[in-house]
């Protein structure tokens, strides 16, 4: 009888010092899971900063090209005037 109760407390340590591991790597595992949903906040803001960013540059882009465009457009209607004012000029100074 002594010896299965020596046998009991020796299967109880182990299963206690077994229970003080599972508590510790229950521990290590909730600040594992703390630390990975810091983590993945993180990273959910820099796609919200990235998407942003990339839809500033697009809405950029597109204002530039509208402007290069409408340069472009007005850009001849210079070139006419700078030659009908020449051609102006021109007369002006054969007719003198």
């Amino acid at each position: 009888m002594e010896k299965e109760i020596l046998i009991l407390q020796a299967n109880q340590e182990a299963m206690s010092e077994d229970i003080k591991e599972i508590k510790e790597a229950l521990k290590d595992i909730a600040k594992a899971m703390r630390t990975l949903s810091a983590l993945e906040q993180k990273h959910l803001d820099m796609i919200q900063d990235i998407n942003r960013a990339h839809n500033k540059i697009a809405d950029h882009e597109g204002r530039l090209r509208n402007i290069e465009f409408s340069t472009a457009s007005n850009l001849w209607i210079e070139r006419i005037v700078w030659v009908a004012v020449a051609a102006i000029i021109a007369v002006f100074i054969k007719g003198i």
